[in-house]
């Protein structure tokens, strides 16, 4: 029988980190290490696998086939291992965090970054519920949700603001809005964000509107709006989504920006809510949305 062959953690870590930069030093340097550490590491992992990682020369290091093969294995290697020393250690938080977010959230990168939380959490526990932000602020409030996510006026102060967002009117290709025509508005019901908004900057504008078509779900508006019932005020990143138009400037007034945050019932968040959020705040980059097809 064989001897079992042993991957050494940090010698994966060394390999990621020249595959990462393609540069020994600069590899180094990343880890707190000496060059010719990194080089040991990666040499003794080619060893132990009998194969070339790197192809290196005095004037560049590249990948090789089987280099490239392991990157996305010895990532998903030490993600094992640091989801096993989550779960057994004794300070590890635990618990349930009752989290509510809004739909359009769902259209962002939101549900990958909640994803890299829980499988580096894995004693969390996450419930999740999707609604209107006025619900959801209903629901914290009663003790019912422990953060929520979704959208505030510039002019609010509660939440943790993460980003600051466009508002744009959605409406069928090719739709004219003469002034004297009364603006059919496809909305979510009494007590939403965008509606209050929309409502407010037809009449400052003195422009007359009705409600064409009112539904909870953006789905459903978005539906609406393709099959012609009218406009829907929306956040800006919807603006790719597959077969939803947008009007062109200057046929309807401008909208006010909007900001979307995390809110807890406390003025300070605490233990694993605090955790939380501070990780949606850090990758702020990426939760401002990817643009996804419906």
């Amino acid at each position: 029988m064989k001897d079992q062959i042993h991957l050494d953690p940090f010698h994966l870590q060394s390999f990621l980190a020249v595959a990462e930069t393609l540069h020994f030093t600069s590899a180094a340097q990343s880890q707190g290490v000496s060059q010719s550490t990194i080089s040991q590491h990666v040499s003794r992992l080619e060893e132990q696998l009998g194969t070339r990682l790197l192809a290196r020369s005095t004037k560049s290091v590249r990948l090789t086939a089987d280099g490239m093969a392991l990157i996305g294995l010895a990532r998903q290697l030490l993600q094992c291992e640091d989801s096993i020393l989550s779960r057994f250690r004794q300070d590890a938080p635990r618990g349930t965090i009752r989290l509510g977010v809004t739909e359009d959230l769902l259209l962002t990168r939101f549900p990958e970054i909640l994803g890299t939380f829980r499988a580096s959490h894995p004693s969390l526990q996450i419930t999740l519920t999707v609604g209107l932000s006025a619900h959801l602020a209903n629901l914290l409030e009663q003790g019912e949700l422990d953060v929520w996510c979704g959208m505030r006026r510039t002019s609010e102060t509660r939440g943790q603001k993460l980003w600051t967002e466009d508002m744009r009117w959605y409406a069928p290709a090719g739709t004219e809005f003469p002034a004297e025509q009364s603006i059919p508005l496809v909305t979510f019901p009494d007590g939403s964000v965008t509606r209050r908004l929309a409502i407010e900057t037809l009449n400052k504008s003195g422009r007359a509107w009705h409600l064409a078509f009112t539904s909870g779900s953006l789905g459903a508006l978005l539906a609406a709006v393709r099959a012609g019932y009218g406009v829907t005020p929306q956040p800006a990143f919807l603006r790719n989504v597959e077969h939803l138009p947008h009007c062109a400037p200057g046929l309807l007034p401008d909208m006010p920006q909007v900001e979307f945050i995390a809110s807890t019932r406390h003025q300070t968040a605490q233990g694993p809510e605090d955790l939380l959020i501070r990780t949606l705040c850090a990758h702020v980059p990426r939760l401002q949305p990817e643009l996804i097809p419906l």
